[in-house]
């Protein structure tokens, strides 16, 4: 009897017990049959997730092993939800298959790369692979000043100084970045900071050195870039990314790689050592540095701000000022001189009308240097002077204040007042008259005695004279002829090009001044967009217009140009120091009227400068002492 006809006899007979206890014995054989008739791959499918090390530093990388059985590499996870906690800087993947007692079985595994965006303790989510998820990891992540004890022994990691945590706005920061590695790094790339409220500039040569840190040798590498801030108020200077590959020690690596590894640590490193190391990539981030960028003083007053740690100007002369001799030229070279500028932000110095002695400018030379610690600008001006009159000539003082960020103070820069002395009267090229010798032929055929041998000449002599004279008369005729066409030839060409000058020299005009009214209508549309910033372009670039293609360098050069033909409008310095304060103001409740700079400035930029009169209409209030 099967044990469904036992079930059925029982209850007939009423014995519930008994036929509860087979039929629970019944379902519970019939589902294990299923089980083992059913298909191997529902049971076999598993997937996990695990990372290679817990806890990790917030500037190293780790990696994510994704591991599925019984599906294809085509069923990638998704790991768009990682993205939230985490930088995906690659993924790669393998596909092992194995055959035990007939059955086919099959692993892929995933491997991707990621950093952390944040210290503290982070969670990979459930990743989907396919149609079924991973667990999910919690993962702690320690900020780099946290590590202590043996996690202080880092293979490799960035730091990053400043020379000055409060430096003034337009002044120097110099920023060291410090790569320090007990590693061999490849593939290194270390990016240029990047910051929007100053501008970057690397200076030197990268210095490489080694150094011992907690009983462990390190190489260190520093480069080093200059900030000057253009905004005043607290400041950040982000992380700076590292990116690169080092050896890596932790991975365990195929058989093969462990024969020749062990090799290795018996027989020593050779030639061929490095076709056997395994490398992980590395994207290490510089700790970010604050600054309290200070602001220009209340006390400018009108004055040119320039923050420096050393300031000088000095000037040299090619002859003697006492005793200059009329209408030979004398050459003042005038330089100045600034540690923690740039070239660029020294100011241009005027160039003066000294009446009888005539003044004329070469191109000024502005150039920066870095001497390890400080960058360092030059300005050089050269002038030729040439004295039209005898007599005494005086050249005003230049003073130029400059703020000592040291001392937190104004200093003066100053070349005092010289007197030069011109001696003699206006020259007078001699001209030296040679007198007409008598002809030495004449000499020859002058009577000198009576005698008939003597003063007479036979015909043969007579027949050669009359011919060389008329042999010389005919080159003479002809070199004659010869200048004369040179000379209308010459007259000709000249006219010629005279008329084609005329004709571009109209072209020129033509564009010079569409040139200029373009660049006013530029500077019109900056002004009623009330735009501080495109103001200040604009009025460098009419400048430069203005100046026939010399690039405008600073507001100050503009002002100037706009100064010189109303010379005395106050309500014009007015605005430019507005403009200027504007621009470097930490306030943004302080409105700025463009309109307003634009009624007050019109009429100076459309205007015609003046003939100069005396030195004190060319130079400032801010050079003249």
């Amino acid at each position: 009897m099967t044990r469904v006809e036992e079930f059925k006899v029982a209850m007939v007979d009423g014995n519930c017990k008994m036929g509860r206890r087979v039929l629970v014995k019944f379902f519970s054989v019939a589902l294990f049959l299923s089980a083992l008739s059913g298909p191997a791959s529902v049971w076999g499918q598993s997937v996990k997730a695990y990372v290679d090390r817990n806890p990790v530093m917030a500037d190293e990388t780790f990696r994510l092993v994704i591991e599925a059985e019984g599906v294809s590499s085509s069923d990638e996870p998704s790991l768009q939800s990682l993205e939230e906690n985490f930088s995906l800087l690659g993924t790669s993947h393998n596909q092992q298959m194995s055959i035990i007692n007939g059955r086919t079985s099959s692993v892929t595994r995933w491997v991707t790369t990621l950093t952390p965006k944040r210290a503290g303790v982070l969670t990979i989510p459930a990743i989907q692979v396919g149609s079924r998820s991973t667990l999910p990891l919690s993962l702690t992540v320690k900020e780099p000043s946290q590590v202590s004890g043996s996690d202080a022994q880092r293979d490799i990691f960035l730091e990053a100084e400043v020379d000055s945590h409060v430096p003034y706005i337009q002044g120097q920061v110099l920023l060291t970045l410090r790569l320090v590695s007990a590693v061999s790094l490849q593939e290194g790339k270390l990016d240029d900071p990047e910051i929007e409220w100053g501008m970057v500039e690397r200076v030197g040569k990268d210095a490489s050195y080694e150094t011992i840190r907690d009983g462990r040798r390190y190489q260190v590498t520093e480069r080093r870039y200059v900030i000057t801030p253009h905004m005043a108020g607290a400041r950040i200077i982000p992380p700076v990314l590292l990116s690169g590959s080092i050896p890596d020690e932790r991975s365990g690596g195929s058989t093969l790689d462990q024969f020749f590894s062990n090799r290795r640590r018996n027989q020593g490193s050779g030639p061929f050592s490095s076709l056997f190391q395994t490398t992980r990539p590395v994207h290490i981030r510089s700790p970010k540095v604050s600054l309290t960028v200070k602001d220009m003083p209340t006390d400018i007053k009108g004055n040119m701000w320039l923050p420096a740690k050393e300031f000088t100007i000095k000037e040299s002369w090619s002859g003697d000022t006492e005793n200059i001799q009329m209408s030979e030229p004398l050459t003042r070279t005038v330089v100045m001189f600034a540690k923690g500028l740039r070239g660029e932000q020294l100011p241009e110095l005027p160039v003066p009308d000294y009446g009888s002695v005539k003044t004329y400018p070469d191109k000024a030379k502005a150039t920066t240097a870095f001497d390890g610690t400080w960058v360092v600008g030059t300005r050089e001006e050269k002038y030729a002077l040439v004295p039209t009159q005898p007599g005494s000539v005086t050249v005003p003082s230049i003073r130029i204040p400059w703020w000592n960020i040291e001392k937190a103070q104004w200093e003066t820069a100053e070349l005092p007042s010289r007197i030069l002395t011109v001696q003699g009267d206006l020259p007078t090229s001699p001209t030296r008259v040679r007198q007409q010798q008598p002809n030495q032929l004449s000499e020859h055929l002058s009577p000198v005695g009576d005698d008939p041998i003597k003063v007479s000449l036979d015909s043969s002599d007579q027949s050669s004279l009359i011919f060389g004279a008329s042999y010389w008369s005919w080159i003479a005729g002809s070199l004659l002829g010869i200048w004369v066409l040179t000379l209308v030839g010459w007259w000709w060409d000249r006219r010629r090009r005279r008329h084609s000058s005329k004709q571009g020299v109209g072209t020129r005009v033509q564009q010079t001044l569409e040139s200029e009214r373009k660049a006013m209508q530029a500077v019109r549309t900056a002004c009623f967009e009330q735009s501080a910033h495109k103001t200040r372009e604009a009025l460098m670039n009419w400048a430069s217009v203005k100046q026939q293609g010399k690039p405008c360098l600073s507001l100050g050069t503009a002002a100037r140009m706009l100064a010189e033909p109303v010379p005395n409008n106050t309500g014009l310095k007015e605005a430019i120091w507005n403009l200027d304060r504007t621009l470097y103001t930490t306030s943004e409740e302080q409105a700025w009227d463009g309109q307003r700079f634009w009624e007050t400035i019109q009429s100076a930029m459309s205007a015609k400068p003046e003939k100069i009169k005396n030195a004190h209409e060319v130079l400032p209030e801010l050079y003249l002492h």
